[in-house]
């Protein structure tokens, strides 16, 4: 547990980190204040939504859900905008909690970003390349957001492994 918790101090540890917190902070902002702009959101989180689309592609396709359909262009469904979708016709109770919620695996992209690329080049000074890192892990983190219909997809098989694992804990007590 102790080297768990060096490994995630580590990163803060460094010169570099706050500032680099700050970029990743800032891009975020800007995302979140962007995310109802339609078109504009749609181009500034491009990377992001490829990446979002992307994990319920490769997660989907390897739990054998049949991707059929991937779209990155923005379209309007009433008051919102759908940034991008994929289409399954395999979805089940067994895989839809993972493909519904693959894209919070972007979470650990953007921690990779922030460790491996984003303190490396402030601390490098290298600062358009540092610039360019705080966007791609802040849209790795925004990105990582399952939509209300990633959710609903979700939903039931993620209640069914939750209940089957609380069956495992409380037999096993």
């Amino acid at each position: 547990m102790n080297e768990v918790l060096q490994a995630l101090q580590a990163p803060f540890a460094s010169v570099g980190a706050i500032p680099s917190l700050l970029l990743t902070a800032v891009w975020f902002a800007l995302l979140r204040y962007f995310r109802y702009s339609g078109y504009g959101i749609a181009l500034l989180s491009l990377v992001g939504t490829s990446g979002h689309e992307a994990m319920h592609f490769i997660v989907g396709w390897l739990l054998r859900a049949k991707p059929v359909s991937v779209s990155l262009f923005p379209k309007r469904d009433g008051n919102r905008w759908v940034l991008g979708s994929v289409g399954f016709t395999g979805l089940n109770i067994f895989n839809s909690a993972f493909v519904g919620l693959a894209p919070l695996l972007l979470l650990g992209i953007s921690w990779a970003v922030f460790e491996w690329w984003l303190i490396p080049a402030y601390q490098a000074g290298h600062l358009v390349s540092w610039f360019i890192a705080g966007y791609v892990a802040a849209c790795a983190l925004f990105s990582s957001i399952p939509s209300s219909t990633d959710i609903k997809i979700a939903a039931l098989s993620t209640l069914m492994y939750g209940a089957a694992g609380y069956g495992i804990w409380y037999v096993s007590r």
